[in-house]
């Protein structure tokens, strides 16, 4: 008989319980000898005899235990004491920190020796170690290594600890499996990750630009990680309700002009204010020389530009081609270097580091370069903020996987990372063509990286419209016709609403991006020829609005959509759900002019709505939620961009009301000289009188003129009896008001407007060039969007100067068009004129018209009277 069976203590029960009490035998500082001895003998029916393992049999267990855990061999035959595994923790960490050092030094070297040799004269260039670049630890305890290990880094704004995060955080993304994504989508494995980053390719986890193509020594703070340093701040103290912005921020309030003389032309103003005035400040006062501008604002603009991800550093240049051969600056040698225009140079600082803007001076000249500028923008910050969330999942599942208590006492502040919802950017834009051509645009800008889906359906609904076409003698007849009319109308009006442009001004779409998914199983999945391995970016069209990362919509569109129309009862609420509108942290107004003209009160009740605390919270992780979102403070951290050709009184206010970003805000606009005012482009002998109607209020400013017009002009056109009279109208209410009093006058007229028939036009046309009716009422938005072409009219009166500056020469040269000596003999009695009606407060549309300096003159002179002659 054998002897008896020693009673064996049971283990701990449970997969979790297991594993910490195996790291804790490896870790204790005390060794049972007995216990390691009896570890020798198999456990069986032989309990007493040795285990008799060949070597090969010791070499696979060896190697299968190696596996399990890297940093540990056979533990049963070595020492497991605590500082012998944190040793040999230790070094491997620091076999690591060797060949990332080494790899960043020969990089950093390449890089240098090439701008050396295209930058011989460059004296002051900033010479960072290689121990910085390297990222070598200056902490040398073997503990922070562990815990760097467990943790990760903690982030910092110095340059250093930067290098360092992204460095550890590739390295963790490559050696841990990613987590497949919400919408199902499978990230790019280890091996993948590992192969990509050594060819080149298009892995973009952690992939900030951080070369610096200018040797300027920034100042304190300048080379942060805009993303980073903008969303940390904590939450502002608690508002109450007679407290505004600026009692608790009053650096807001402090506003300034900055000098961009030799890069803008002397017409462009720029006024910073906030935290991006004080950075500007500190900058020229850090810079020997402080006269050269376009020095100061490619430094301003160098800080920033480190952290553009590098997937769409690559095709920048590309894409950006035609703004830069139109400000004739040399593009730059190195392709992921980041070249902008002297527009975009001042611009892109105050973007990038998340200030409002107000831009009401685009064009179809420097409209690329803006929208460029903007979709970088855009994409740059939903795939930053992507990864972060993708990075802290992956993060947050490791700790739990390995519950050690150090690591489950850290900060819960780290993970907060989103909003309630996931909409990050909203864009609102007039038409469904301006939608589809930012969306090209980021497309383009993302290059091959783009993995598309729904592209077809897209296409279809948002894209160009593709007419019918007939035979080849009636279609070139159609055609020939066609392009003179289009030609007229300019290509203003073409691109916006001409023969193949989608004017549809009622949409809505979701777009979602999802970084670092493998490009080779996702083609592979859909059919498609593989091309190229690595990681790409996943752009879903047609998301469902709590999935997606951007929202583009038209105004009239987003507020139906958050509207209940089945709610008749006058108790039930009539606001649907706008849930996912209250996380938005980015905010573009596109071609807000365009907008003004269909309904600028859609703009404001849309804005409105934005980051609403959310009525629905069953779905929302409260500790991945931002503290400023919690606080009820998303509108101060949400960036307000509005883009405007002209300045204007109501998209000013808006700006000014919903504008409150705490990082400042720039406003950039365009004086107007005498040469360049409007007026110099009436092609018509006609003195142009222009009037000024005494106005207390900006809201009395349509009675004012209402009470002028039928107390001084109306009577005059009743006695003289005065036929072929067109009346311009800029605002549909006031032309309400003009026909009211037509028909109470009982006066013969007839109107154009944008809500009229065709035939209801036409017939009033014919009419008027007969001078059957000698009046015709002839409105702003109808000119906007139809360009008619009125024939027959000898004088003009403008009730309000119409908000385009084009307009007024375009309306002007309509005169005394159609008409002849010979068919009527009244036509050549009274001579051509011109009225238009003004206040003060119409002081921007006078401006584009007449030009600054006549402007001031006219608004603030002792005379209500001004003619100009042709």
């Amino acid at each position: 008989m054998g002897a008896k069976k020693p009673k064996v203590k049971k283990g701990p029960k449970g997969k979790k319980a297991r594993a910490k009490a195996k790291l804790e035998q490896v870790w204790g500082e005390h060794v049972d000898e007995e216990a390691r001895q009896a570890s020798k003998f198999r456990k069986g029916k032989s309990r007493l005899t040795p285990t008799t393992e060949t070597t090969t049999t010791q070499q696979q267990r060896h190697h299968k235990e190696k596996e399990i855990d890297p940093l540990s061999t056979n533990r049963r035959g070595l020492k497991t004491s605590f500082e012998s595994f944190l040793e040999r923790k230790d070094n491997l960490y620091q076999h690591e920190q060797e060949q990332k050092q080494k790899q960043q030094r020969q990089y950093t070297h390449q890089k240098k020796k090439r701008y050396n040799a295209a930058n011989d004269e460059s004296s002051d260039e900033e010479d960072d170690s290689d121990e910085e670049m390297g990222g070598v630890d200056s902490n040398g305890g073997s503990l922070s290594h562990l815990l760097k290990r467990i943790n990760g880094p903690k982030k910092s704004s110095s340059r250093k600890i930067a290098v360092e995060s992204n460095d550890d955080d590739d390295s963790n993304v490559n050696s841990d499996a990613a987590s497949d994504d919400e919408d199902g989508t499978e990230s790019v494995s280890s091996a993948s990750f590992s192969s990509s980053q050594q060819s080149h390719s298009d892995s973009d986890d952690d992939d900030m630009d951080m070369e610096n193509e200018e040797h300027v020594d920034l100042p304190k703070g300048a080379a942060e990680d805009p993303y980073e340093a903008h969303f940390s701040k904590k939450p502002l103290p608690q508002l109450d309700s007679t407290d505004n912005t600026n009692n608790l921020m009053p650096h807001l309030a402090k506003s300034s002009k900055a000098n961009t003389s030799s890069l803008l032309s002397s017409s462009m103003q720029v006024h910073l204010s906030g935290p991006i005035l004080d950075s500007w400040e500190t900058l020229t006062g850090s810079l020997p020389d402080k006269n050269k501008p376009k020095q100061m604002w490619r430094a301003f603009a160098r800080g920033p530009r480190q952290h553009t991800r590098q997937v769409l550093s690559r095709n920048w240049n590309s894409v950006n081609q035609n703004a830069l051969k139109r400000s004739q600056r040399e593009r730059s040698e190195n392709e992921n270097d980041i070249s902008l225009s002297p527009l975009q140079q001042v611009l892109y600082p105050a973007i990038s580091n998340y200030a409002d803007v107000l831009i009401s001076m685009e064009s179809r000249q420097n409209r690329n370069e803006i929208n460029n500028l903007l979709t970088m923008h855009v994409l740059n910050h939903v795939l930053t903020s992507r990864s972060r969330v993708q990075k802290h999942n992956r993060r947050i599942k490791q700790l739990a996987e390995v519950e050690d208590d150090d690591a489950a006492d850290e900060e819960d502040d780290q993970w907060r990372d989103q909003g309630y919802t996931r909409p990050k950017v909203l864009l609102l834009f007039p038409t469904r063509g301006t939608c589809w051509a930012f969306v090209q645009k980021m497309i383009e800008l993302l290059g091959d990286s783009a993995l598309l889906e729904m592209e077809d359906r897209f296409e279809a609904e948002y894209g160009p419209i593709k007419r019918e076409k007939g035979s080849e003698e009636e279609e070139d007849k159609e055609k020939a016709r066609v392009d003179a009319i289009m030609k007229q109308k300019g290509r203003e009006w073409n691109e916006l609403f001409g023969e193949e442009a989608n004017d549809d001004d009622d949409f809505k779409i979701g777009i979602s991006l999802t970084p670092n998914v493998d490009k080779k199983k996702i083609r592979a999945k859909k059919g498609a020829t593989v091309t190229s391995s690595g990681s790409g970016v996943k752009l879903r069209l047609f998301a469902d609005f709590f999935h997606s990362d951007i929202i583009l919509a038209s105004p009239i569109g987003l507020k139906m959509s958050t509207t209940n129309e089945e709610s008749d009862d006058e108790g039930e609420d009539d606001t649907a759900d706008v849930d996912f509108l209250s996380s938005i942290e980015m905010c573009i107004v596109a071609r807000s002019d365009v907008l003004m003209m269909q309904n600028w009160d859609h703009v404001n009740s849309v804005l409105d709505s934005l980051n609403q605390q959310p009525r629905n919270v069953s779905n929302i992780d409260f500790s991945r939620v931002r503290n400023y979102f919690l606080e009820g403070q998303g509108k101060y951290w949400r960036q307000m961009i509005v883009v405007s050709a002209f300045t204007d009184p109501y998209v000013s206010s808006t700006f000014r009301r919903h504008a409150k970003n705490i990082e400042g805000q720039l406003r950039i606009r365009k004086k107007v000289s005498t040469d360049n005012a409007s007026i110099c482009d009436v092609m018509v002998r006609v003195k142009q009188v222009f009037q000024r109607v005494t106005c207390p209020t900006v809201s009395e400013a349509g009675s004012a003129r209402l009470r002028f017009f039928s107390e001084h002009v109306l009577p005059k056109l009743q006695r003289l009896q005065q036929k072929h009279t067109l009346i311009y109208i800029p605002s549909y209410f006031d032309f309400v008001a003009v026909r009211n009093l037509l028909l109470k006058r009982e006066v013969k007229f007839v109107s154009v407007t944008e809500y009229a028939r065709v035939s209801e036009v036409s017939r009033g046309r014919a009419r008027f060039l007969q001078g059957v009716k000698p009046i015709m009422l002839y409105t702003g938005r109808a000119h906007f969007f139809l360009r008619h072409k009125i024939k027959g009219a000898r004088h003009l009166i403008f009730f309000g100067l119409p908000e385009y500056d084009e307009f007024y020469p375009s309306v002007v040269n309509m005169l005394n068009e159609g008409l002849t000596s010979e068919d009527e003999d009244d036509v050549s009695r009274l001579p051509m004129s011109s009225l238009s009606l003004f206040t003060k407060f119409d002081a921007h549309q006078l401006e584009r018209i007449v030009g600054t300096s006549h402007a001031e003159r006219m608004i603030k002179g002792d005379k209500s009277s001004y003619v100009f002659a042709s």
